[in-house]
């Protein structure tokens, strides 16, 4: 177990001055956390030179349509790899796409 680096610090966000983790809704908290997640993307895209896989595990459930159309947009160029218990929002345009079903992958 590692006691020190920059995953034990505490990150304080805030949303109009108040405290994003007991004021902010789920839909908020996670739209926090998604922008942290496409910023450090960009960073590394900028470090590397070339964009990393962008995973992202289950995004949309807890975002309304509004939020998960502007994730979307927001989707850098390069490999991203989304999964989803729903379907895709619009605009999503998937390379492919594989169905998971009693433990079975199927593409549609």
């Amino acid at each position: 177990m590692t006691l020190v680096g920059p995953h034990r610090d505490d990150v304080q966000l805030a949303l109009d001055g108040l405290d994003a983790r007991t004021q902010a809704s789920q839909g908020e908290q996670r739209s926090l956390a998604l922008a942290l997640r496409l910023a450090g993307h960009t960073v590394v895209t900028e470090l590397a030179g070339t964009p990393p896989v962008l995973l992202l595990d289950d995004v949309f459930s807890e975002l309304d349509t509004r939020r998960a159309n502007a994730l979307v947009t927001l989707l850098p160029a390069g490999q991203t790899l989304l999964t989803t218990a729903t379907s895709l929002p619009e605009g999503v345009v998937a390379e492919r796409e594989l169905l998971v079903h009693d433990a079975k992958i199927d593409e549609p």
